[in-house]
């Protein structure tokens, strides 16, 4: 697993992608590549006449490769946030360093390094080796000697390839929480809780079903421990840590839109690490047993 740190230095161990299954991602988006090439092509040279030349048809040959290899994987991955075709089939989502989303400019990066870079395409036209011979293989040896599994264009764009599934899968999400819960968190003291542990709750709880399930549980339940040293009164036994981040976070956002008597002035001290516990004070959520 690698550990990527978020949101004040929370750390979120994601599984990254290894070879095998990003290069059976990049086959299949290869494949279509290769069909919207032709269809691209097939347009342009009829927009162009039958009367064109030699060095038209060249042109335009070089131009839908262009517009195919950089174009698909730019709109695929800015659209979805990370995922083309090939990747949703695998399993796999880019993101960045800091375990934010792939954004308009990490993806050209990526693109542009695929194309000149990650498959070696220059290297070919240089040496006038076959292109099957280098295809890809740039790529491929980045990604094998990288520890996080990163090619070329990963390392220039910042961002690494993770699994979104797991051998245990993707998670499914979790009930609504009891009205009883639901009363006491609007009771309840949330606006001690400090934004940047706020923070950290939500990135946690956007993403938790993308990380390993031992990770993820073991940060909740840090995450909750933490949270809970600035949360009086205390919630009702058995809440499990997950769901104890859920209603506090959310009541949180209540608050700060409603605008409500108690609601959060964003003069809180920023989160700089936990707070110790005080006597007679609840040090952690309890998980359901």
């Amino acid at each position: 697993m690698s550990e990527l740190v978020v949101a004040e230095g929370v750390a979120l161990e994601l599984r990254p992608a290894r070879l095998g299954s990003r290069a059976a991602a990049l086959v299949l988006d290869l494949l279509l590549m290769g069909v919207l090439y032709e269809v691209c092509y097939q347009l342009l040279k009829a927009l162009a006449g039958s009367g064109a030349s030699s060095d038209t048809i060249y042109a335009l040959n070089i131009v839908s490769l262009l517009l195919v290899a950089i174009g698909y994987p730019l709109v695929c991955e800015t659209v979805s946030s990370g995922r083309s075709v090939g990747k949703l089939a695998a399993g796999l989502r880019v993101v960045r360093l800091d375990g934010g989303p792939e954004r308009f400019r990490h993806a050209m990066v990526r693109a542009m390094a695929l194309l000149f870079a990650d498959i070696g395409l220059p290297i070919t036209l240089i040496s006038g080796l076959p292109v099957l011979i280098l295809l890809g293989l740039p790529g491929a040896v980045a990604v094998a000697c990288s520890r996080q599994g990163r090619r070329l264009g990963d390392l220039l764009a910042g961002t690494i390839v993770v699994r979104e599934r797991t051998e245990a899968g993707v998670g499914t999400m979790p009930m609504p929480p009891h009205p009883e819960l639901a009363r006491w968190a609007a009771a309840a003291r949330v606006e001690d809780v400090p934004p940047g542990l706020i923070l950290a709750a939500r990135q946690l709880l956007s993403r938790v079903f993308e990380l390993d399930r031992s990770a993820a549980g073991e940060l909740t339940e840090e995450l909750a421990r933490q949270v809970a040293e600035y949360v009086t009164p205390h919630p009702p036994r058995g809440v499990a840590p997950y769901q104890y981040l859920v209603v506090v976070t959310a009541e949180r956002y209540r608050r700060e839109v409603g605008g409500q008597p108690g609601s959060s002035s964003g003069r809180s001290p920023a989160y700089t690490g936990p707070r110790p516990g005080f006597p007679g004070r609840r040090t952690g959520a309890r998980s359901a047993s």
